[in-house]
């Protein structure tokens, strides 16, 4: 359901309780009407939000580039929060799930003399060229080329305070939550009617949840240790492996191409 603005559910809140939207009563109670729904989005949010705010975003960042490890992260994620970060390896292909973490053993082969797409991800908070500190998705290794990226997680908690502010979890339940919420305080006897919708909507949404597994999240199949072509599958997840391409690079770059050179008869 798309995201209503905090005006578009005050005018209908002020309806279903008997005013004119644009009435005396309606304008008197403006303060009331918005901290009803705003309270109604927290206890929802902070009750609710791994269910309800679950996202999936492949347009921010949307891809790689080639030789850059740090992107910004969608307006609305919140990294602190449950994240999965997956690539997709060939165009069209299915996506891989990131492991999380880039420690010292990483960073210390960096820099990755052949960038290959990126199988780590972590987050670093990254200085803009205003001061300001922002946290960045740092991916690691380097990738060498464009591949698609997915992002999954639970949107951070939005303002409510301005008319054009709009909802971070679904609308009616919000407008449900603070019809309830308005009709007991004017002791309106029907909003015993709403109350039973409001807790129809939740046990649905969280029925579905249960038969979900628990969570909304998406699982691939690793198959970085058991590869059997790591050219064109996950690559070898060891951090041993990874030095040893490494050397080898080093050891070709030098020798013009000459690995091991054998003596003569």
């Amino acid at each position: 359901m798309a995201a209503r603005t905090l005006l578009s559910l005050r005018t209908e809140l002020a309806q279903r309780l008997g005013f004119s939207s644009s009435g005396n009563g309606a304008i008197l109670q403006k303060d009331l009407l918005n901290s009803a729904l705003r309270g109604a989005q927290d206890q929802l949010f902070y009750e609710f939000g791994d269910l309800l705010t679950h996202r999936v975003n492949d347009t921010t960042p949307g891809s790689t580039v080639t030789g850059v490890n740090l992107y910004p992260f969608p307006d609305d994620c919140d990294p602190s929060k449950p994240l999965t970060v997956s690539i997709q390896r060939d165009t069209g292909g299915m996506y891989f799930e990131c492991q999380i973490g880039i420690g010292i053993a990483q960073h210390n082969i960096d820099p990755v003399i052949n960038n290959q797409w990126s199988t780590r991800w972590d987050v670093l908070n990254d200085s803009t060229s205003k001061g300001e500190v922002r946290p960045k998705l740092e991916l690691w290794p380097t990738p060498n080329d464009a591949y698609k990226l997915k992002l999954e997680y639970n949107a951070a908690l939005g303002p409510m305070e301005d008319d054009a502010d709009t909802t971070t979890i679904n609308p009616q339940l919000v407008l449900l939550h603070g019809i309830v919420t308005m009709k007991a305080h004017y002791q309106q006897p029907d909003y015993n009617i709403y109350a039973g919708q409001l807790q129809n909507l939740l046990g649905r949404l969280k029925t579905i949840a249960l038969q979900a597994g628990g969570s909304t999240r998406r699982y691939f199949k690793r198959t970085q240790s058991f590869a059997l072509d790591p050219s064109s599958y996950w690559p070898f997840g060891s951090n041993v492996q990874t030095r040893v391409d490494n050397i080898t690079a080093v050891v070709l770059e030098e020798t013009g191409g000459v690995l091991l050179e054998t003596a003569g008869s």
